[in-house]
């Protein structure tokens, strides 16, 4: 399997949102549910995984035609075998991907049956032949007016989603239930994704704004936490630095390929600030350090601004302002200034490749308050055992 750790782990979604340049891996499965119109769960090597479907948006399932478009995958593949095309996996242990049933293109025929959009939103990983093929299977769908298409104006499923999102829903909270957080469709919005995790414990607003200013307006609402840092320097790791004080340690096992991959991540909040650190070790396929670096941290930061969206998520802006190499004793590394982010961020990144393996220390401070904990925070991260310096 040919994929940068840092890609399968961001898929996420890390939920998810990798980068063009590698190649699918692919599983086969028995579909033993059908979800939603657009998500399936399969049985592959005696564990159900969650599969979205590439490049397809169905109707939710509290919308008009989501539950005729969730029975027409089910008349479709349910308790058939497929093969899962995906380029990654979600902290879910989800995949994206294109769902193939004896050849067939189920994503496709979904959409030219009339039940489902064409995700062009989510259409990056398809081939320019399979992004044709969708294309025409939606115009065609329309022009013969087949199945929701015989609606005069039918919304498509993101508009809904967002009509919703508008409406005063109840912050839900990840200890209530598996129910409670089921996904009404695949999405940063909906789904327990890598953002999720990343923020469990972490009191942020769950909501959606309109402009920087609102989101800013939110952060800086926030009442301070603790304004005190202490050292992070996990047993058996080879980094160090200050963090506010109650954080939270959160660890995924995250299935890649043939292995197990355990990606670590200490979130805390001091004020209108959120503070992350992540490290992992897996696989190395020949990426450039700086490559992996730069992978790791902007796929993050995108799924923390998807879960804070600002306007249309397809829109994501986070231009680097400054960049700086911080290699130290015998790792790689580099800092990060994102100011320009629709929340200012920085980041400081470390990593090395020792025996084909890939260990990664990335640390990442999302501000509201550009306050002195800020530089403290970065300036402390270093690499290779060297303590964090107050």
């Amino acid at each position: 399997m040919r994929c940068y750790l840092t890609q399968c782990l961001l898929l996420c979604g890390f939920v998810c949102l990798l980068g063009t340049n590698v190649e699918a891996a692919s599983l086969y499965g028995k579909v033993i549910e059908v979800d939603s119109g657009d998500v399936i769960t399969i049985f592959n090597l005696n564990r159900p995984v969650r599969v979205k479907l590439l490049g397809v948006d169905a109707p939710e399932l509290n919308q008009e035609f989501g539950d005729v478009a969730q029975k027409h995958l089910s008349d479709l593949i349910l308790e058939k075998s497929v093969l899962v095309e995906y380029w990654g996996i979600a902290a879910d242990r989800s995949l994206t991907g294109r769902v193939l049933l004896n050849g067939t293109d189920v994503g496709a025929q979904m959409i030219r049956d009339g039940v489902a959009w064409f995700d062009q939103n989510n259409q990056n990983r398809l081939s320019v032949g399979d992004r044709e093929i969708y294309q025409q299977s939606e115009l065609v769908a329309r022009n013969e007016r087949r199945g929701l298409w015989q609606q005069e104006n039918p919304i498509a499923p993101w508009e809904f989603v967002k009509a919703e999102a508008r409406k005063p829903y109840p912050v839900v909270s990840l200890n209530s239930g598996a129910d409670s957080i089921k996904a009404r469709r695949s999405g940063s919005d909906t789904e327990l994704t890598n953002l999720t995790l990343m923020t469990a414990g972490v009191d942020a607003p769950a909501r959606r704004y309109s402009s920087r200013s609102e989101i800013q307006a939110a952060w800086e609402s926030l009442t301070a936490s603790n304004k005190n840092l202490h050292e992070l320097r996990p047993a058996g790791q080879n980094f160090s630095v200050l963090v506010p004080e109650e954080g939270r340690h959160i660890s995924v096992p995250i299935p890649y390929g043939d292995e197990m991959v355990d990606v670590n991540m200490h979130i805390a909040r001091d004020g209108g600030n959120v503070y992350s650190v992540y490290w992992l070790t897996g696989p190395s396929f020949g990426e450039t350090d700086k490559m992996a670096m730069e992978e790791m941290v902007l796929k993050v930061i995108k799924s923390f601004h998807q879960k804070y969206e600002v306007g249309d998520r397809s829109q994501f802006f986070c231009g680097k302002q400054r960049e700086h190499d911080v290699s130290m004793n015998g790792y790689a590394g580099r800092d990060f200034d994102l100011s320009t982010c629709s929340l200012p961020t920085r980041a400081r990144a470390f990593t090395k490749v020792i025996d084909n393996k890939r260990e990664m220390y990335v640390g990442i401070v999302f501000y509201g308050d550009d306050d002195a904990n800020v530089s403290r925070f970065i300036k402390s991260f270093t690499a290779g055992r060297k303590k964090a310096q107050n």
